[in-house]
């Protein structure tokens, strides 16, 4: 088995570096790679020790980087990236712009957008959350969800599912809960160039999963055919089979490579299990040898 989806305490995991190796070394992985959001500092801890005493399989360098698309944000995946070349691209970007202080940004303007559209929520000064490692939709979500007499008010889609409530409608421009952050993010033509120039190869994760999108299809479509990605990542934790085999069909009509991952977070998804999915994904080894 493989996962190249990951993440660590580093972004918005919660397991650290060496705990993530020593499950990947139990589940006797043979890649992996940890895809952190705008981060590559997990890739500046295997430096100081000797990894290979806890994992035994590769560790392909990678990246899930946030990027701007016509007024929404999506996400795009470097592979077999220098990771030093890319923090130091990360570092000058994002110099003004600290996680924290973005997060605290969004969350204070989904709290009283939410307050508007008339949901009941705690005091802002007594909800607890870490604004360098938690998101401030889920934050104000989870709060949401506290309130019985918000799920009167909330849509039933909304109130069912978290990425509902964050990609439906956070990143609707045309929903009152919308929250315009691509000024904060690089647009998914800069994103592509530093990968690139990071000697990395681009892949487009998890692209049946954004809710804004009507015809999926024409979406990816118009992806693979303007712009200059490498591969697509066609096994993922949410996934139906049909979806998977659209993506094999559409990565070997126009020649890019494969992958897949489970989006592991840890207890931040605790549904999602490393390389697991929610149980029954399987990565096969063998779409990604031609290219790591």
């Amino acid at each position: 088995m493989i996962d190249l989806h990951i993440h660590t305490n580093n972004s918005d995991g919660t397991d650290t570096v060496q705990e993530l190796l020593r499950k990947a070394e139990l589940l006797k992985l043979k890649y992996i790679s940890i895809t952190d959001h705008d981060t590559c500092k997990g890739y500046k801890e295997l430096e100081n020790i000797d990894f290979s005493k806890i994992f035994s399989g590769k560790i392909i360098p990678g990246i899930e980087i946030k990027c701007a698309y016509k007024k929404r944000i999506i996400e795009v995946l470097g592979y077999n990236i220098d990771t030093s070349k890319m923090q130091k691209w990360l570092d000058d970007f994002y110099k003004d712009k600290k996680r924290s202080d973005l997060q605290r940004k969004y969350f204070n303007t989904l709290y009283d957008k939410c307050i508007k559209l008339g949901f009941k929520l705690t005091d802002k000064e007594k909800i607890v959350w870490n604004p360098n490692n938690d998101w401030a939709s889920f934050t104000i979500y989870t709060d949401i969800k506290k309130h019985s007499k918000n799920e009167s008010i909330a849509p039933k889609d909304m109130w069912e599912e978290f990425s509902n409530f964050n990609r439906k409608y956070c990143a609707n421009p045309e929903h009152i809960l919308y929250i315009d952050k691509t000024e904060d993010y690089p647009s998914l033509e800069m994103a592509i160039n530093v990968i690139k120039q990071s000697n990395g190869l681009v892949f487009m994760p998890h692209l049946f999963i954004y809710k804004w999108v009507g015809d999926k299809k024409e979406f990816i479509e118009e992806l693979v055919n303007n712009y200059d990605i490498d591969g697509l990542e066609c096994y993922y934790t949410d996934f139906k089979d049909e979806e998977t085999k659209y993506l094999l069909d559409l990565c070997d009509k126009n020649g890019l490579l494969k992958s897949g991952g489970s989006d592991y977070h840890g207890l931040n998804k605790a549904k999602i299990f490393l390389a697991k999915g929610y149980g029954n994904l399987e990565v096969p080894d063998e779409i990604v040898e031609n290219w790591i």
